[in-house]
């Protein structure tokens, strides 16, 4: 398996959820006035001089101490989606080791983003077996369907059964991004891509190794991809019957088109 990764979409919304470098600013920028506002309101006095120099120093730290701790509040209200940040890279993680397994006759790309959106897609597997667009979602519970809606149901580290909640339809966001992916394919090298066929493939793949998948099978067939627990998903791409076999030059120029997708036609 060779690997090529993009930039992290998640890593750097972590990062900003965090306001890591402006604490940190702020934090020197408050030392710093601090100790000035002391050593010139010491020398003032010790001097007999007008101390307003050591006035506004004081007042430039006031207001850099209430900076930070403006900044300090947004760290703490962001808990929340550094958790869930948190977690995704985790999934997106584990998906990637289990992936090394496939030989080098497969590539993998890590966060493709999609020219002209803001959405990427997690991972996209290119090789002999065809081209797969993976959707990866770390839940953990029970992932079920009821009423045209997918939820989650989780037992808390103390055993408690938590109340369900709804997730967000994982299908039909990688659905989304693969139709706007072929459009771009399209418009990028539609010689290719005529000369090739090529399809998309696609999967959910479900990463956290305590997530259970309750899908009655007319569910299921009535999705636009399957959906996979990460440990089955080697297996699948290996066992994938394509539209059209791709050869090494095939997937060569497939995988390095992707450095310069343009955004489809509007």
């Amino acid at each position: 398996m060779r690997v090529i990764n993009f930039e992290d979409y998640v890593a750097r919304e972590l990062v900003r959820a965090s306001f890591r470098p402006q604490r940190r600013g702020w934090r020197s920028a408050l030392l710093i006035l601090g100790l000035l506002t002391v050593v010139v309101a010491a020398s003032a006095l010790f001097a007999g001089q007008l101390i307003w120099p050591a006035w506004i120093f004081g007042l430039l730290t006031l207001a850099a101490g209430l900076i930070l701790l403006s900044y300090e509040w947004r760290f703490k209200s962001a808990g929340v989606l550094r958790d869930q940040l948190r977690a995704g890279l985790r999934g997106q993680r584990r998906l990637a080791e289990l992936l090394l397994s496939l030989d080098d006759s497969y590539y993998l790309i890590n966060n493709l983003q999609l020219p002209g959106r803001a959405d990427d897609i997690d991972h996209l597997v290119v090789g002999p077996t065809g081209i797969f667009a993976l959707e990866t979602k770390n839940h953990r519970g029970r992932i079920f369907w009821r009423d045209e809606q997918w939820y989650q149901a989780k037992i808390s580290r103390g055993g408690r059964p938590q109340p369900e909640e709804p997730i967000r339809d994982p299908a039909r966001q990688l659905k989304r991004n693969v139709d706007y992916l072929r459009g771009c394919i399209n418009k990028t090298d539609p010689e290719l891509s005529r000369r090739t066929r090529l399809w998309i493939d696609g999967a959910v793949v479900f990463t956290h190794p305590a997530v259970a998948i309750d899908l009655p099978p007319r569910v299921k067939r009535k999705l636009p991809f399957p959906v996979l627990r990460a440990r089955d998903l080697p297996a699948y791409i290996r066992g994938n019957k394509p539209r059209q076999s791709l050869s090494k030059a095939d997937i060569r120029e497939i995988v390095s088109m992707f450095s310069h997708l343009e955004p489809p036609r509007s």
